[in-house]
């Protein structure tokens, strides 16, 4: 019986990186709306709603980072891995699901700062919506990251399983040839293994950090400019 994979279900905390020498961007949150002025109502529920999914988003983040970091991948069998990488693949596919929701948010904010008569609030709205959004595209480019490397990962197993596969032809191959019922032929040599996936999913762990840190940081513009765009209507 195969061992169970052991993959962390539960929501890391905080995505925010260490605290540096330089300020930490201001954390995303939903804007309260019970202190909406009726005619803002619209803009904040689209401004929430890119909100929502930009945060679904980075918890998502933030469990594959952590699964790459914290799982053996080179000690799982075959079977365990490729559950593991559908399990990643799934997940990047839903990042990129909820970040094509959060840009269609974004191109409605857009259109309400196009058409905002206040010349101050229609630039802070344009930039909130601009910060966010480009956040929202850094994570949809995450996404097409995890999944490129998924599929390069799984496409060298399915080559080894192959090569497995050859050599265990030519071992029955040999066997029937002993007997005297085929012309012999030399045996492929045996594949070895690929030892590297720990290190490839590190490396790819590495990567997403230093996208992250650019989502954050377009984050915490819209979390500054958050208040001002979506009140005064």
């Amino acid at each position: 019986m195969f061992l169970l994979l052991p993959i962390i279900v539960a929501l890391a905390a905080d995505p925010t990186p260490a605290a540096s020498s330089a300020s930490r961007p201001t954390p995303l949150t939903e804007i309260g709306r019970v202190r909406a002025l009726p005619a803002c109502v619209p803009i904040v529920a689209h401004a929430n709603g890119a909100i929502t999914e930009a945060l679904e988003n980075d918890r998502t983040f933030s469990v594959i980072t952590t699964n790459l970091r914290g799982t053996n991948f080179d000690n799982l069998n075959p079977i365990q891995r490729r559950n593991a990488l559908e399990r990643m693949l799934r997940q990047a596919e839903a990042i990129a699901k909820a970040a094509k929701a959060g840009d269609a948010e974004i191109k409605r904010l857009r259109e309400y700062a196009v058409n905002a008569p206040d010349p101050k609030r229609k630039e802070e709205l344009k930039t909130f919506a601009d910060a966010l959004g480009a956040a929202i595209y850094r994570q949809q480019k995450a996404a097409v990251e995890i999944q490129r490397d998924v599929l390069i990962m799984r496409s060298r197993d399915d080559a080894q399983e192959m090569k497995e596969k050859l050599h265990d032809d030519d071992i029955n191959t040999s066997m029937t040839q002993r007997m005297g019922l085929t012309t012999p032929r030399p045996l492929r040599p045996t594949p070895s293994p690929d030892p590297e996936y720990d290190r490839h999913y590190k490396y790819l762990a590495d990567k997403l950090d230093v996208l992250n840190e650019g989502i954050l940081r377009d984050e915490g513009i819209a979390a500054d400019h958050s208040i001002a765009a979506t009140s005064g209507c």
